[in-house]
């Protein structure tokens, strides 16, 4: 007796077909539109040369791997928070912070907001970038990308991996 698909293996296939397809067509989509995945390490370390920050952290650094971004960094700390904020569930000595990080690229200066969070007794770290006013190749660029990784050299620095989509106009 030959075998069939019930209704719900139909469904099944149909919703497989239908997701491949829409993630071709998406891929299209952002290919065309200048959307690109970005994939990088950034390695920066606490400064206080030229350093304007209200909170006195900033730091100096360099993205590589990351292809248009790979260049020069700064961070400006513009807030913290101890505890990250939840001063009920969380130690002192961690915090969340709000600055920007400013991309100085060889098409351009690309310049985010970053909001983090740092975990001191794990000596790691986690950041949302959000674009803002740019310059060059970066000037209407949009999407959110994220940077993760560790406090290093005895905690003056962060070695970092970046990923994420970003949008530009590559041209």
């Amino acid at each position: 007796m030959p075998k069939t698909l019930k209704p719900l293996g139909i469904a099944a296939v149909l919703s497989l077909v239908g997701t491949i397809a829409a993630t071709s067509f998406t891929k299209n989509v952002h290919a065309d539109s200048g959307c690109r995945m970005v994939h990088g390490r950034i390695q920066s370390t606490f400064t206080t040369t030229n350093c304007t920050s209200p909170v006195g952290l900033c730091t100096a650094g360099m993205i590589t791997g990351a292809g248009p971004l790979n260049s020069a960094t700064t961070f400006l700390a513009l807030d913290v928070a101890p505890s990250a904020g939840l001063p009920a569930v969380e130690p002192s000595a961690n915090l969340s912070y709000s600055g920007v990080l400013t991309i100085n690229a060889k098409k351009g200066t690309l310049v985010t907001h970053d909001l983090g969070v740092l975990d001191a007794a794990g000596l790691s770290f986690t950041e949302i970038e959000r674009p803002a006013a740019s310059t060059g190749i970066f000037t209407q660029s949009s999407n959110d990308f994220f940077i993760s990784g560790a406090l290093v050299n005895n905690g003056t620095g962060f070695d970092g991996e970046l990923s994420g989509e970003l949008c530009f106009n590559d041209d």
